[in-house]
């Protein structure tokens, strides 16, 4: 599929009331967009929910449709038990998805799916695996909310750099992850640090639509993995 001979396609939907509420609104450029799915479209994108997945308005939810109808190529993690998760459990479904990719992956992944990505590569060899997005991973260290019990079995969090680059994304309202804890981290993970103000856990309540911000800094992060500059 040559997407640059369709850019006004994903401008639309890009432009259809689906920015951010909580932040300064972006609007993606006709050739933005086309570069953005052009770059994206050289690895195949495996989406890793979190605790009880991420329902059909949640930001995944959406660029797993949004860019499979540009001719990305999309995997879905599954796992047979979103509410009371395990790690071993977890662990399968994700290396189920990752079974199937046959050209440089990236994850993305949100909050309990990031520490599951994390704990997993620094565990054993996660080939294909180019890099990695992980937004608001969950503090399952130092959460002491009411799902704590839910995610303790996902301890400890990885303390080495993880095996390939990666972007950490994080708010500064986020009831699982300080930004004190977002910034120790990255610097462990050795992961690139982004502040995205406050959009609380940037989950199914936050509200982003799209979030096309997010999709330009995914679109980043394949573009240093590809070597291009921005």
């Amino acid at each position: 599929m040559q997407v640059a001979n369709q850019p006004d396609q994903g401008t639309d939907i890009l432009r259809q009331s689906l920015t951010c509420r909580q932040s300064t609104p972006l609007t993606l450029e006709p050739v933005s967009t086309s570069d953005t799915i052009d770059i994206l479209s050289r690895f195949e994108i495996v989406i890793v929910p979190g605790l009880d997945d991420s329902g059909p308005h949640h930001w995944q939810s959406r660029w797993e449709h949004f860019l499979g109808q540009q001719g990305v190529t999309i995997h879905r993690v599954i796992q047979t038990n979103w509410e009371q998760p395990s790690y071993p459990a977890w662990r399968r479904g994700l290396w189920h998805a990752l079974a199937v990719c046959r050209r440089p992956t990236i994850l993305v992944a949100h909050s309990l799916g990031a520490v599951l990505a994390a704990r997993w590569a620094s565990e054993c060899p996660m080939e294909p695996v180019s890099g990695a997005f992980l937004v608001a991973p969950a503090d399952v260290e130092q959460y002491s909310g009411p799902d704590a019990g839910r995610v303790s079995d996902f301890g400890p969090l990885p303390a080495d750099r993880l095996p390939f680059p990666s972007i950490l994304v994080a708010s500064r309202n986020d009831e699982w992850l300080t930004m004190q804890r977002a910034r120790a981290m990255a610097r462990q993970w050795g992961s690139t640090m982004l502040d995205v103000g406050q959009l609380g856990h940037i989950g199914n309540r936050s509200d982003v639509g799209l979030w096309p911000a997010g999709l330009s800094a995914l679109a980043d992060l394949a573009r240093s993995l590809s070597g291009i500059s921005a």
